[in-house]
């Protein structure tokens, strides 16, 4: 099965969980599929066996100027010009984190006026920023370009930076193609948003063949917020690699709620904040950890000094793997109040852990784990939960023991196996 997947991220070249998607996912299907994989940019060590890795930085430089593609390059030097560098406030904001969490960071504001510079746009750290719409357009062309070259049966593109490239490829060779969502824009931005990002989305899932949702409650996020029937909807859960992993005992005299990823309201750091509160007074004895930033985090910062609940939080900024691990065998609790969160692949990370979950119901990861689950708003129960696995061992230690058994069995290649038999269903229609 030759399969033309299309990433925006890779490692070790990644800023978020679509990068570590994409990587459990690709290295899980090599069994069934020959992988010829495109993303905006590689690194010499992106590479896998039975996988064809091609970073389109580097293949603008040593394929498509050496074999003859200079006429259509410089059509897209020239359409470049008329795409605007600003999308949203959103991805605007993204920007602005990366360039604070990763300082030596160049701004990456290009300008592009000849096709030696085409490569290099997408060289730096941020692969979104304010000119993701620029960068978005310029994979689709030359994602096209390189196709060209391949053989493959379908189309398989991730998450709404890939669609265009792949509607592109779509149309122009006829063959099957399969939109896998992680995230909506509905998600990022809010239910209620109606902007570019979305109306792209919406256009690309009515027009894909199939649609791989991470979660059923995406597949009903995609039915309620962009008219897609259900039945065109395949729910694969994300899967986690197995490993062993060892509990260590911490520093401090409290026990460690853990809240991990970026601080956004897509996150719900207010409800954390809330929660925190109720926590406290009735078990004292604790801390909060919160391990990202993001957009929201001085104001959290803000209200939390407001409440005067400093001594009650911990701030570790960014966390590489390393230091994730670390702080993840230590915590008691893991925390995930998200107001929209399609998986929540941290969750199952910590369960690895035998870490307990309280988990926003606004979410996938509870669909495949056995957690202690709210309503995003219902900070009251969110709070009881808490305090439950913070005062009764017994059921602390019950739930950290399924939770744990339950993700050695969350894996990718079980993900795996259900999307080659998709695959299979697509070609053989």
């Amino acid at each position: 099965m030759e399969v033309l997947m299309l990433g925006w991220e890779f490692p070790p070249l990644i800023s978020g969980g679509l990068g570590v998607a994409t990587y459990g996912m690709v290295k899980a299907l090599r069994a069934s599929a020959s992988i010829r994989l495109i993303v905006p940019r590689s690194h010499p060590s992106s590479t896998l066996e039975n996988v064809r890795i091609v970073g389109v930085d580097r293949a603008v430089k040593e394929e498509l100027i050496r074999e003859g593609h200079e006429h259509d390059l410089s059509e897209l030097v020239d359409d470049l010009q008329r795409i605007p560098l600003e999308l949203s406030p959103y991805h605007s904001i993204r920007a602005i984190l990366e360039e604070t969490e990763h300082s030596s960071a160049p701004q990456e504001y290009q300008t592009v006026s000849s096709i030696t510079q085409l490569g290099s746009y997408f060289e730096g750290h941020e692969s979104y920023g304010p000119d993701i719409h620029r960068k978005v357009y310029l994979f689709s062309r030359l994602a096209d370009l390189l196709s060209r070259k391949l053989d493959f049966k379908l189309i398989h593109a991730h998450d709404w930076v890939t669609y265009p490239a792949g509607l592109r490829i779509q149309a122009r060779t006829g063959k099957p193609l399969v939109l896998h969502v992680h995230a909506l824009e509905t998600d990022r931005a809010g239910s209620e948003v109606r902007n570019d990002v979305y109306e792209l989305e919406r256009r690309a899932l009515h027009s894909a063949d199939t649609i791989i949702a991470v979660s059923e409650y995406t597949r009903d996020q995609l039915k309620r917020h962009y008219g897609i029937p259900p039945r065109r909807v395949n729910v694969v859960h994300n899967g986690i690699d197995p490993r062993t992993t060892q509990r260590r005992a911490h520093p401090f005299r409290d026990k460690l709620v853990v809240f991990l990823g970026r601080v956004t309201r897509q996150k719900g750091p207010e409800f954390l904040l809330e929660t925190a509160e109720k926590v406290v007074r009735v078990y004292p004895r604790v801390k909060f950890v919160v391990a990202g930033t993001g957009d929201a985090f001085i104001p959290l910062l803000e209200t939390m000094a407001y409440r005067k609940l400093g001594g009650k939080f911990l701030f570790t900024g960014f966390l590489d793997r390393r230091r994730v691990d670390e702080l993840l065998s230590m915590a008691d609790v893991y925390f995930m109040p998200s107001v929209s969160e399609p998986f929540g692949l941290t969750a199952l990370e910590a369960a690895q852990f035998g870490v307990p979950g309280v988990l926003s119901r606004q979410s996938g990861a509870h669909e495949v784990l056995p957690a202690l689950t709210a309503d995003f708003w219902d900070t009251d129960k969110y709070a009881n939960y808490i305090y439950a696995l913070l005062q009764y061992n017994a059921l602390h230690d019950d739930l950290a023991r399924r939770s744990r058994e339950m993700a050695s069995q969350v894996t990718w290649d079980a993900a795996a196996a259900k999307i080659a038999q998709i695959y299979r269903g697509l070609v053989l229609n």
